[in-house]
């Protein structure tokens, strides 16, 4: 597989619910009172393109953390408190989203807290388990405000926020290079590549490279480069992913020939299941070996569990694209990109929260 410098850099960050790293340090929230509104005290000044996109939403922030706080009491470590507030996050607001519930405005909002907790989630990581061996082999050294990526993502989200505004038909035109990009913006990618660093570090060879510490999870989450498009969890499947799983199945049984057709895509392009393969492999090849050794048993048992509900979202948004293509449907096309959108900041917050040293870790207490 080629991958440019840059490629690598989104695809480790995007990998950081099974990323590894080493040296744990002191350094957690206290537990958040789940009887009281809670008040999340801290933020991060974006460029004005990327808030352009990116609309700031405190009372968001808190009304989530009021919401999150039963959860957050029973994490096995409270070194995972972003980490798995941002994986609850996005399970949340991805339900509403693929209902067509949520407006543009919410999305601007809700993509923001996606984002911002993702880079709490890096800076967790780093200060209490030091910075992930794969990004210094890396030797990235950038600092604040991190112009470049900043105005990257704000560019990816521009082209999103506009299909969505335009509406169903401009969103299924924009669908194709979504599910093309093979990358962690993709939308049949990303799933396989969030997937499978969940099978690494669970598996034995050859499909897995479990540390002999760590007590055997056959099938904690199930994906190969075989069966396109499936994934089993251990975890129960929320509703609205188990009615977009139906309405896949009812829709390539109806119309199989679409459905290779757009598997297979124009002349020149990658076919879909070459994606998918790619996202598999290029997960067991990047998080695997003894990524996660220095893990205490509470954090890699958080790290997978909320790393796997990351994947509800993913899965439901690349379910519905299929659905919108070969239905022609503009309405379920919007669903998909709208989804795709919530998650369009989530590897690029990784990676600012782990290049950010000089940020600092907000404050979450009683309103």
């Amino acid at each position: 597989m080629d991958f440019t410098r840059r490629d690598t850099i989104k695809l480790l960050a995007a990998g950081v619910t099974g990323l590894a790293a080493v040296n744990a340090a002191a350094n957690t929230p206290n537990k958040p009172d789940s009887k009281s509104a809670l008040h999340v005290d801290g933020g991060r000044t974006l460029l004005p393109a990327l808030a352009e996109q990116l609309h700031a939403a405190p009372a968001l922030m808190d009304s989530l953390a009021t919401e999150f706080a039963p959860t957050a009491q029973n994490l096995a470590t409270q070194k995972t408190y972003w980490l798995a507030f941002n994986g609850w996050m996005t399970d949340r607001l991805s339900g509403p989203i693929m209902n067509g519930q949520t407006s543009t405005d919410a999305l601007h909002q809700q993509a923001w807290a996606v984002f911002l907790t993702a880079y709490w989630g890096g800076m967790e990581l780093r200060e209490n388990w030091g910075m992930p061996p794969a990004m210094e082999r890396l030797g990235i050294q950038m600092k604040a405000p991190f112009t470049e990526l900043q105005m990257g993502l704000a560019n990816n989200l521009k082209t999103r926020f506009q299909a969505i505004d335009k509406g169903g038909d401009a969103c299924l035109a924009l669908l194709p290079a979504l599910m093309r990009d093979d990358t962690t913006s993709g939308a049949v990618y990303n799933i396989a590549y969030n997937a499978g660093a969940q099978v690494v570090k669970t598996e034995d060879p050859p499909i897995g490279q479990r540390r002999p510490h760590r007590k055997p999870r056959p099938a904690a989450v199930r994906i190969n480069a075989r069966h396109f498009m499936r994934v089993d969890y251990e975890l129960p499947s929320p509703m609205y992913l188990r009615e977009w799983r139906s309405a896949f199945e009812r829709t390539v049984v109806s119309k199989p020939d679409a459905y290779e057709a757009i598997i297979a895509g124009e002349a020149g392009q990658k076919n879909l299941r070459e994606i998918w393969t790619k996202g598999v492999g290029f997960a067991n090849t990047t998080w695997g070996g003894g990524a996660n050794d220095q893990w205490s048993d509470a954090y890699f048992d958080d790290t997978l569990h909320w790393s796997t509900v990351v994947n509800f979202g993913l899965e439901a948004v690349g379910l519905a694209s299929f659905v919108a293509l070969i239905n022609q449907e503009p309405d379920t096309a919007r669903k998909a990109v709208m989804g795709n959108t919530l998650y369009e900041g989530m590897a690029m917050g990784w990676l600012l929260g782990f290049l950010d040293t000089d940020g600092k870790l907000p404050v979450v207490a009683a309103a």
